[in-house]
């Protein structure tokens, strides 16, 4: 082969393996193939607003959760758990089956599909604290010594109060079932509204499930 004809084939190779590599570029760009490059997640401006709507109502100080979470360094020790409860959507309790029924619900703390995906991308992502700027502004959160229905339904009707309880400082979970038989009720009422309250500051950040039942002494119904 002549020395005209070699470099010649040299340099149509060469221009085919140029010409390829930009096509590899162009072909490989995300602006080409649609997937346009994701925000970083931060505390600040991703998660915090998603923990002030859906966990702060019980997470936040004085409350029975134990951990606050509505700063960066109260959230960053439990990002690791909180990212394990959010995908097995054991927090934030709600329990109704998603698959069926009314799912539309006034008080509805679940979070939903993206939001779980943006505590995870925080988290896997390296937990970034972001600017303080972008922080939600604080919110103030209803005080412990009134009722909170009654702006909605106006002051109660009956208090039934229990017996005392005392905490013990250093014991697991206890179920206390006191027997409150004080029900100033003698004809048939209809209830609108029951809320229950601990008497004290204290007794709100040790109490973290309450329910009550009525127990009926009536022919032909059941107790409960």
């Amino acid at each position: 082969m002549s020395d005209a004809k070699f470099h010649g084939a040299m340099w149509l190779r060469i221009g085919a393996g140029v010409l390829g590599l930009g096509a590899f570029l162009i072909l490989s760009s995300p602006a080409i193939a649609g997937e346009a490059p994701k925000a970083p997640v931060t505390f600040a401006k991703d998660v915090a607003p998603i923990f002030q709507a859906h966990c702060n109502e019980c997470h936040h100080p004085g409350t029975a959760a134990p951990m606050s979470l509505v700063t960066y360094d109260e959230t960053l020790p439990w990002a690791d758990k909180i990212k394990d409860r959010v995908v097995t959507r054991n927090m934030p309790p709600w329990h109704l089956d998603r698959t069926v029924g009314i799912q539309k619900f006034k008080n509805d703390t679940s979070l939903t599909d993206e939001q779980i995906n943006t505590i995870v991308r925080w988290v896997d992502s390296g937990k970034a604290p972001g600017n303080a700027k972008d922080m939600p502004a604080p919110k103030m959160w209803p005080s412990d010594e009134g009722w909170q229905l009654a702006e909605q339904f106006g002051q109660q009707d009956i208090v039934v109060k229990s017996t005392p309880y005392t905490v013990p400082a250093v014991a697991q979970d206890a179920w206390w079932k006191p027997l409150s038989e004080e029900l100033p009720v003698s004809e048939p009422r209809w209830v609108r509204a029951v809320e229950m309250r601990p008497g004290t500051s204290a007794g709100r950040r040790v109490t973290h499930h309450a329910l009550a039942q009525l127990l009926q002494d009536e022919p032909g119904v059941s107790s409960r």
